[in-house]
């Protein structure tokens, strides 16, 4: 079965930003193992992790130099002898961590993420082995399918995967409005959960697109005591549900429920005194880690079934325009995700 021998890619060499990044060009494809699919990138969309990784400031240090991103969708155009899962044509996306397919994080899995502990997607084409692929919805274009594997997944992570899932009747406060959050928003909202957000511009544009995405309610995260307005807008009950992505614990501690669940996405700030008030309402604390290739699937079905359409930021990049699209996604200035469109035909 053909294909292409080389692909061109783009690599970070050094923890400058996006200055650091070059594009490189025929780049040998290694052998193709008889359990691996090629897969021709069609789209790549970055997250925060991706800036933070061009900068040293990720949680783990990749070893330079190293492809980036992590996300992408696209077609299959090879497949290894005895690849079962999937055939020529098949749209796929990769999967965040390459290892785990199911059940508890592990430490192989761990260490096994796309774009930071190995080479990333920012390339044309990639071999990867067919247990780190899902099928993508049919409903969905590849520039939308390629913000799937971080950001959705760690929201679909955090409302439907703890202890007990996200239900019609449960309000659920939504943190900012980066992809996560917008994800967490279109979920909450298929499932008839309440919404509330926060976001540091009241009255201007991302309030209208907050509420239009659900949003009964939106508040200013730089209010000193939004935690108190949060749980005065459920009745003073507070929510089931917190999507934590900027480090505020102590107004976490005041606008959970008993019983409540915090996913904790970012950081978990506030000090002992915030944890101590999460332990008198038995507040649940997970730290989310995107997930697992059978939540990733789960999380399709629903996508498909619900008709939920992933919000992509109106600037589209070309392959070529790669460090500008970091530019953008760092300057903060996009509604939805940045996504990098590979076709070439």
């Amino acid at each position: 079965m053909s294909y292409p021998s080389t692909t061109s890619q783009w690599i970070l060499e050094s923890f400058t930003g996006p200055p650091g990044l070059r594009l490189q060009h025929d780049i040998p494809l290694p052998a193709l193992g008889p359990n691996d699919v090629v897969l021709k990138v069609r789209a790549a969309s970055l997250n925060s992790r991706d800036n933070q990784i061009t900068l040293n400031k990720y949680v783990s240090e990749p070893v330079l130099p190293v492809v980036p991103l992590s996300d992408c969708a696209g077609t299959i155009i090879a497949t290894g002898k005895s690849v079962k899962r999937f055939q020529v044509g098949s749209r796929c996306a990769a999967t965040f961590h390459r290892k785990w397919l199911f059940g508890r994080l592990t430490s192989p899995s761990q260490t096994s993420k796309l774009g930071s502990d190995e080479d990333g997607v920012l390339r044309r084409y990639i071999i990867l082995n067919e247990e780190d692929l899902v099928e993508i919805p049919s409903s969905l274009s590849f520039a939308e399918a390629s913000t799937l594997p971080c950001a959705a997944l760690t929201a679909w992570n955090a409302l439907f995967c703890g202890s007990r899932p996200c239900k019609p009747g449960d309000a659920v406060l939504v943190q900012g409005s980066g992809g996560v959050s917008l994800f967490a928003c279109q979920f909450a909202r298929a499932v008839g959960a309440t919404i509330i957000a926060t976001t540091g511009e009241l009255g201007g544009e991302r309030e209208e697109k907050l509420k239009a995405l659900g949003a009964s309610k939106v508040l200013s995260y730089r209010d000193k005591d939004w935690g108190s307005q949060v749980r005065a807008a459920t009745g003073g009950r507070g929510v089931d549900f917190i999507i934590e992505v900027s480090g505020s614990g102590d107004q976490d501690a005041k606008a959970i429920a008993l019983n409540g669940q915090i996913a904790v996405i970012g950081g978990l700030g506030g000090g002992g005194s915030a944890i101590f008030d999460m332990r008198v309402t038995m507040a649940e604390l997970r730290r989310i880690f995107t997930g697992s290739r059978e939540q990733f699937e789960d999380m399709n079905r629903a996508i498909e079934v619900n008709k939920i359409g992933p919000i992509v930021d109106s600037k589209v990049w070309r392959f070529e325009d790669a460090r500008e699209a970091f530019d953008h996604a760092a300057s903060g200035k996009m509604w939805g995700e940045v996504v990098i469109n590979m076709a070439d035909d």
